[in-house]
C-alpha cells in the first residue's frame, strides 16, 4: 500500500473523502481515503470533533496510476497531491510511521495527555496518540493547548493540541 496526501478545500475534508471513496472504489477497491478529528474544547462551544489537519486527505492506495489520479483529480474539492500534480511524493520513513500510527488509532481522537517543553519535542504519553512525537512551536497556557510541528506533512505542518497533565521532557 502506498500513501499520499491530497489537498482539498478547507472545511470539505469529511465530504470528500466520502465522495472520493464512493467513486474511487467501484474502480480501485483496496484505496481508502483518511480524515483525522481530534477533540477541542473551547469556552463558546464546550467540546466538539475538529479536524486535525484542515484542507487536508490522506490517501491508501496499491498504486498510483494515471488513470487513478485522471479519476481523483476530477473528484469535486479536489486542489492537488502534494508535492505538486506532476511530482507526488508518498509517505516514508518517520512520515508513514507517524502515518500507519494515526491509521490504526482511527479518524476520531479524544483528548491527548502530553509531555512538553518549548522548543524541544513533546511525546504524548496517553491516549489515542501515545507515542506520537512532535516539536513544539508554542504553548497557550490559558487555553491549555501546546501547537505542534510533526512529520507527516512534507511542509511541516502545525496543529493544536490539548494538555492535561503536562511534564518537562528532559
Amino acid at each position: 500500500m502506498e500513501y499520499y496526501c491530497i489537498m482539498v478545500l478547507i472545511g470539505e475534508e469529511k465530504s470528500f473523502r466520502d465522495r472520493a471513496g464512493k467513486i474511487m472504489k467501484e474502480d480501485f477497491p483496496a484505496t481508502d481515503f483518511f480524515v483525522f478529528e481530534r477533540k477541542l474544547y473551547t469556552k463558546k462551544r464546550g467540546w466538539f470533533d475538529a479536524v486535525l489537519f484542515p484542507g487536508y486527505v490522506f490517501l491508501g492506495t496499491q498504486e498510483l496510476s494515471k488513470k487513478f489520479f485522471g479519476q481523483l483529480k476530477k473528484i469535486e474539492g479536489f486542489c492537488r497531491i502534494l508535492q505538486d500534480n506532476q511530482n507526488p511524493v508518498k509517505f516514508s520513513g518517520a512520515a508513514l510511521d507517524e502515518l500507519k500510527a494515526f491509521i490504526n488509532n482511527g479518524e476520531s481522537w479524544g483528548v491527548s495527555k502530553v509531555k512538553f517543553l518549548p522548543g524541544q519535542k513533546i511525546q504524548v504519553i496517553s491516549g489515542p496518540l501515545v507515542g506520537l512525537a512532535g516539536n513544539i512551536v508554542a504553548v497557550n497556557k490559558k487555553r491549555k493547548r501546546i501547537t505542534v510541528q510533526t512529520n507527516i506533512i512534507s511542509n511541516s505542518m502545525k496543529f493544536d493540541l490539548l494538555f492535561e497533565d503536562a511534564e518537562v521532557v528532559e
